[in-house]
């Protein structure tokens, strides 16, 4: 039963090691926990070398090593630091002035020495191939840099382009720098039908339910949830500053949903002459009415910042609907109810725009004050809204 228990310990260690080990994503704290778990290894193994070494010289009571440094009547505790002293020596350049005196205690020396030997290879291999992944990885990124530039450089690319191009580049490096995308992943190809579909549902539901329809059905169909988050979306889609979304009069087909960064959306409103500029912040989304009727964008789209868009493709979300007669009710529902506030607020009101954010963003703004840094960040992308360049 003591012996199970032990196990049993063991068992939660190691378990309790690998869920650290999975919380850690930083390549020079990945290398922090290998060296550390090495040392421990190293002291743990050095403490059954030091038991044995007491034990073998404590066998002889006249010629072993315990009599004759007088460590026999010695504190318990000064015998262990002695003993651990020189196993830790065998290990390290480090001496010990406990010299094996019986031919027993010779035979020990010669096979720790042998195991020191092993293991400090280890070590230093382990440490050292994790410090080469770290460098090649930023190596790596260094010369496609350099390549980038000079690619553009020799093709006479313009340098406003230019410009345009290394400033995307960067922003992508830095996003998948910090958050690792899908594609990178290999490991990820291994995971079953079930596990991979739980796993697309944990990633985009919390983007996805900020929105009413989402959020009733995932909670009441959890299962047409996770289809949609498998199969309807287009993953993360990243635009640098500038970047065009869409323009007026293209055929929308997905709705958008903007989980990081703002948009400029530029339309000219009923009844006016003059077109008018709104922001989109994050949260947010966009060209929600392909979901229920075809539509043309009614006005154009641009980033003012580097932004992250997930999309919902409309054909593939009815393809979903049908298969799920629980939900039905509920995207009809919604859809009688976008036609109705449709209605109510006139023809020609509807935009790409959610409504909304369409009351909310024609007050007039003129009166606040900006006083946290987050809010001097806002005040600056709304300054840059009226000097995003429209081609029209």
């Amino acid at each position: 039963a003591a012996r199970l228990l032990r196990l049993m310990r063991l068992m939660k260690l190691r378990q309790m090691l690998f869920t650290i080990q999975s919380l850690v994503d930083s390549e020079w704290l990945t290398l922090t926990m290998v060296v550390v778990k090495n040392l421990a290894t190293i002291v743990l193994i050095n403490h059954f070398l030091a038991c044995i070494w007491f034990g073998v010289g404590r066998a002889d009571e006249v010629e072993g090593w315990v009599a004759k440094e007088g460590l026999g009547g010695s504190d318990v505790g000064v015998q262990y630091l002695v003993s651990l002293q020189w196993s830790l020596a065998q290990f390290t350049p480090g001496s010990s002035q406990v010299k094996p005196d019986t031919t027993i205690e010779r035979c020990v020396v010669v096979g720790v020495l042998a195991l020191g030997l092993v293991i400090a290879t280890c070590f230093i291999s382990s440490v050292t191939s994790t410090m080469n992944a770290v460098w090649t990885a930023k190596r790596y990124n260094f010369t496609q840099q350099l390549l980038l530039k000079k690619f553009l450089n020799q093709n006479q690319v313009p340098r406003d382009l230019a410009c345009r191009i290394n400033h995307y580049v960067d922003f992508v490096a830095e996003l998948r720098h910090k958050r690792v995308h899908a594609s990178k992943v290999d490991y990820l190809s291994f995971l079953s039908g079930p596990l991979y579909i739980e796993l697309q549902a944990e990633l985009y539901k919390p983007t996805l339910c900020a929105h009413p329809c989402f959020g009733q059905i995932h909670l009441y169909s959890k299962p047409m949830m996770h289809e949609i988050c498998a199969a309807a979306l287009n993953g993360h889609e990243n635009y640098a500053k500038n970047d065009l979304i869409f323009h007026q009069g293209a055929k929308a087909k997905n709705m958008l949903f903007l989980k990081c960064g703002s948009l400029a959306y530029r339309f000219l409103p009923a009844g006016c002459l003059r077109p008018k500029t709104l922001k989109l912040g994050a949260g947010n989304w966009c060209t929600e009415a392909v979901l229920w009727m075809p539509w043309d964008h009614v006005g154009t789209m641009k980033a003012i910042s580097e932004v992250d868009v997930i999309s919902v493709k409309a054909s593939k979300l009815h393809e979903i609907t049908r298969s799920y007669r629980e939900a039905y009710p509920i995207l009809r529902g919604y859809a009688f109810d976008f036609w109705q506030e449709a209605r109510e607020h006139g023809e020609g009101s509807l935009t790409d725009l959610p409504f909304a954010q369409m009351e909310l963003d024609l007050e007039v703004k003129s009166q606040q004050v900006y006083y946290t840094s987050e809010e001097e960040l806002k005040h600056a992308e709304d300054v840059q809204l009226s000097l995003v360049q429209w081609d029209d």
